[in-house]
């Protein structure tokens, strides 16, 4: 080693312990900068953040001269730029009428206030079957800290069963702009009534007519008020002042009526509180079944005859025969007939005539005519 190379290790590894202090403070103090940086950065603030609230300094009371005084005090105001809004706040949003009877009418309540800053309008307000509203209609406005009262009237239907509806109100408030209301309830009858179906039949004394029984189901006597049926084909003796938790009705029926109106409904009003009417509805056994009581036809053409069998059969094991069958536009004629026993098999033949409209539809009554009796009618319907 010579003796310049010598010279410069000794000043390089000998350097003087003031600046190596130096060196070092330099290095840790931009490590400890570094650090500092870096565990002050904050995330970027968001514009919803911005939005929220705002710090200032509160301006202190002037001290007196040469007191102490304590540093500002920071408080939050709201941001200018979230205006006011409205709020909708419901007492209750489900109404349960427990028990109920069947046809029978009740209210409910929904209350609410306007919990916001700016007026509360409303701008529906929908409703669903049985259910009508009172009290709150669209364009209606509340100020806030004031409110309002949904009235509700509900009737029920004559169905026992679970109910459910939902009722909706609909306003300006940005953060419930649509609120849902239920009621629900339990319709169980308060009156029994037997039978539900009357049975009826041409060819009995009284049209087989059987007693009618109504009996309270909740011990609450009644009275009889009305009795009441289709084209007044049967009728019953009553008395509206008597009460009793249970009647028994004897129908009297009208065997001609009841030729013409196969089908129909018994209304007996009542005066029990929570069962106003009953409704029994009656079926008579006709005289004569045509099967099938309706003729569809499809891709129908002109003029190109179409067949199709039918059945007429006595429902009273009668012995009969058929007179006569056409149709009211003179499309249908009868191509045979077979008797087996009490029932006809009848082969008829369709000629369609020309279509007319742009919708090729037709429509026709095909006429049975049973001789000495009645005429039976069949729908004839196709489509060309």
């Amino acid at each position: 080693m010579t003796e310049n190379t010598a010279v410069c290790h000794r000043r390089t590894t000998l350097l003087p312990l003031v600046g190596l202090a130096t060196a070092f403070a330099m290095l840790l103090a931009c490590q400890l900068g570094c650090r500092e940086e870096s565990s002050g950065s904050q995330a970027p603030v968001t514009e919803t953040e911005v939005k929220i609230t705002r710090v200032v300094p509160r301006e202190p009371p002037a001290a007196a001269e040469g007191a102490e005084t304590d540093p500002p005090e920071m408080v939050e105001i709201a941001n200018p730029h979230v205006g006011n809004a409205p709020r909708i706040v419901m007492t209750s949003v489900e109404h349960d009428f427990g028990e109920i009877g069947p046809d029978t009418s009740h209210k409910a309540e929904f209350p609410f206030t306007n919990g916001g800053t700016a007026p509360l309008r409303i701008t529906q307000v929908r409703s669903c079957c049985g259910v009508v509203t009172k009290g709150v209609k669209p364009g209606q406005e509340y100020a806030p800290g004031r409110g309002g009262v949904l009235e509700i009237d509900y009737r029920a239907t004559s169905q026992p069963g679970s109910m459910r509806r939902n009722l909706y109100i609909q306003s300006n408030d940005p953060a419930q702009g649509l609120v849902t209301l239920t009621i629900t309830a339990t319709i169980k009858p308060r009156v029994h009534f037997e039978p539900s179906t009357l049975k009826l039949f041409l060819r009995q004394d009284n049209a087989g007519a059987g007693d009618i029984t109504l009996a309270s189901l909740d011990g609450r006597p009644f009275a009889i008020t009305g009795f009441r049926t289709t084209a007044t084909a049967l009728r019953a003796d009553f008395d509206p002042s008597v009460e009793a938790t249970e009647f028994v009705l004897k129908p009297i029926a009208d065997i001609e009526k009841l030729k013409s109106n196969l089908r129909g409904q018994i209304s007996i009003d009542l005066t029990h509180p929570e069962c106003r009417n009953v409704r029994i509805l009656y079926d008579v056994l006709p005289e004569y079944t045509v099967n099938p009581p309706t003729i569809m036809l499809f891709n129908l053409k002109a003029t190109q005859p179409v067949e199709r069998e039918i059945w007429v059969l006595s429902n009273y094991q009668d012995d009969f025969e058929i007179e006569s069958v056409s149709s009211q536009k003179g499309i249908v004629t009868l191509v045979s007939k077979a008797k087996i026993q009490n029932r006809y098999q009848l082969t008829l033949r369709i000629t369609p005539p020309p279509a007319e409209g742009e919708r090729a539809v037709l429509s026709d009554l095909i006429e049975v005519k049973i001789k000495d009796g009645e005429t039976l009618a069949v729908q004839c319907r196709g489509f060309y």
